[in-house]
């Protein structure tokens, strides 16, 4: 799914200029070790949590992009690590629950390869 899809889906913006990409694969997680345990490249990574450990934990295991919630205020530090990672940032206002609910039903699959209907 691209990452333009995945920002009309959740109402969400982009929080730097990045360019359009496909991610397949999303995981939710708020914990830097889930993420490091679990972490696959390419996926989209469902975030609330928007410190320097986690990007770079995200960048250690190569995620698509991240899409953080709740409308979380970005420190600019955190948009510029991003960026200098390669990272794509997309926040949204929607709780962590109904933003990976929302993408599932929209065919989104999970870090398992599950997609809704399978």
């Amino acid at each position: 799914m691209l990452l333009s899809e995945i920002i009309k889906i959740v109402d969400g913006k982009k929080l730097w200029n990045f360019e359009d990409k496909n991610c397949d694969v999303c995981g939710a997680t708020d914990m830097v070790s889930e993420l490091l345990a679990v972490g696959k490249d390419d996926i989209l990574l469902i975030t609330g949590l928007t410190t320097p450990q986690m990007l770079k934990a995200a960048d250690i295991v190569r995620v698509g992009a991240i899409l953080t919630v709740r409308g979380k205020d970005i420190a600019p530090q955190f948009i510029e690590a991003a960026k200098s990672y390669g990272i794509p940032l997309i926040s949204t206002k929607l709780v962590m629950f109904t933003a990976c609910g929302l993408l599932f039903c929209a065919g989104l699959r999970d870090i398992n390869g599950n997609k809704y209907g399978n």
